[in-house]
């Protein structure tokens, strides 16, 4: 019989774990999300299709990845053999072998198609999903490191990327993170969550039954509104950050070095995290809530004060990553969880999808300073959205304890 000590080894994440599953995390994000931002101008340069067309795919793959991750939640939490996760870095090589291989642009789609389904199967929602349902002890800390670790996606897949293009092309590009998928995903997804007390399905109907009630209650609705307005703000303020800073007046070198600072800023909040983890989820979405706003508010007003606005932007929005996890871990605990954040990434994930086009027309027909008012409002509901999720919650435990 096993010691208590070794029952709760096997059910919390050791440091080897973590950096293995941040390593994936970097992996994965730099075949899909990060790949368009290096290899879209030679794309577009030999196959003669506009930024729209190729831009547009990742919205598609986003998309997918939107409307399949329900499905990926209600499945790992059905069984225990994890094989979404196992199969997720396979099923994106497929994509990008055909994104590689493609000759025409619905070739090129039905590739992007096949990488947001792997975008479901293996980013953020499906690896909290998989580890709140595995594992017992450290969850929460847990996925901080893990988005630690892989907060430098950006950063090593632009350079990595930008390398291999140089030397061998955009479409080798596809073929070689194809291979580093095919060789890494697996056997590190394989070791992380083998589980050696059988593989029989942990879904009972009542639990199933609950689980509907909780998408039909007042906390989770306003959960999915609070990241699907944090998904769209994030999106939109990042991709026209560079033109928000053009319309300061700042000369284009200086934009550089000022978003040079986001990805170790979002970095940084990673440690902030893991300094002040004494404070409560909803605590934190407070902050991090609060810090976006602040930002934005910072970088919009004058170009002075650029830097600073996105060091604490990046902050926020580096909270809110982690905080798609660890929020409603702290609300529904391990039993619904992986149903719950499969549903909640949905609305943000459609959301995302189409914030470009969206930011772009407001842009467009109504001009960078009403863009940038639409945008500061929905910031601003964000944060009563936050009081208001606070009181759902006490009303909701007071619920749960009397039932």
């Amino acid at each position: 019989m096993k010691s208590a000590s070794q029952s709760i080894e096997s059910k919390k994440l050791d440091f080897f774990k973590v950096l293995n599953l941040g390593i994936a995390q970097i992996v994965l994000w730099g075949s899909s999300y990060f790949l368009l931002s290096v290899l879209a101008k030679d794309i577009m340069a030999e196959m003669n299709w506009s930024y729209q067309q190729v831009y547009g795919c990742l919205s598609l793959a986003l998309l997918v990845s939107g409307l399949l991750l329900p499905t990926v939640g209600r499945t790992i939490q059905q069984t225990d053999r994890h094989a979404v996760l196992l199969f997720s870095g396979l099923v994106m090589a497929i994509g990008l072998i055909v994104i590689g291989s493609s000759s025409n642009f619905l070739m090129f789609a039905s590739g992007w198609v096949i990488i947001g389904s792997a975008m479901a199967m293996g980013l953020y929602d499906a690896l909290f999903a998989a580890i709140g349902k595995r594992y017992s002890f450290n969850v929460a800390k847990s996925l901080v490191w893990i988005t630690l670790v892989s907060s430098l996606a950006p950063s090593v897949s632009w350079i990595f990327t930008s390398y291999i293009l140089d030397s061998f092309g955009w479409r080798n590009t596809c073929y070689t993170y194809a291979i580093l998928l095919i060789i890494s995903i697996f056997p590190i997804h394989l070791y992380v969550f083998k589980n050696k007390e059988g593989n029989k399905s942990t879904l009972k109907n009542e639990t199933f039954q609950s689980s509907i009630e909780l998408f039909r209650s007042k906390l989770y609705h306003l959960l999915s509104a609070n990241f699907t307005l944090g998904s769209v703000i994030s999106t939109t303020v990042t991709i026209y950050l560079i033109e928000i800073l053009l319309h300061g007046r700042i000369e284009m070198s200086m934009i550089l070095v000022i978003i040079a600072f986001l990805g170790p800023s979002q970095a940084m909040a990673r440690v902030i995290e893991l300094i002040i983890g004494k404070r409560t989820a909803i605590e934190m979405s407070f902050i991090s809530t609060i810090m976006i706003f602040l930002g934005m508010v910072l970088i919009f007003i004058s170009p002075i004060l650029a830097i600073p606005g996105v060091i604490v932007f990046g902050i926020g929005n580096g909270m809110r990553s982690v905080l798609r996890g660890t929020l409603p871990l702290s609300v529904y605990g391990r039993d619904n969880y992986a149903l719950i954040i499969g549903r909640l990434a949905r609305m943000p994930l459609l959301a995302q999808a189409t914030a470009p086009f969206l930011g772009g027309y407001l842009i467009q027909q109504f001009g960078m300073v009403f863009f940038l008012c639409v945008i500061s409002f929905m910031a601003i509901v964000n944060i009563f959205l936050i009081a208001l999720i606070k009181q759902a919650i006490e009303q909701y435990k007071l619920i749960s304890i009397h039932e």
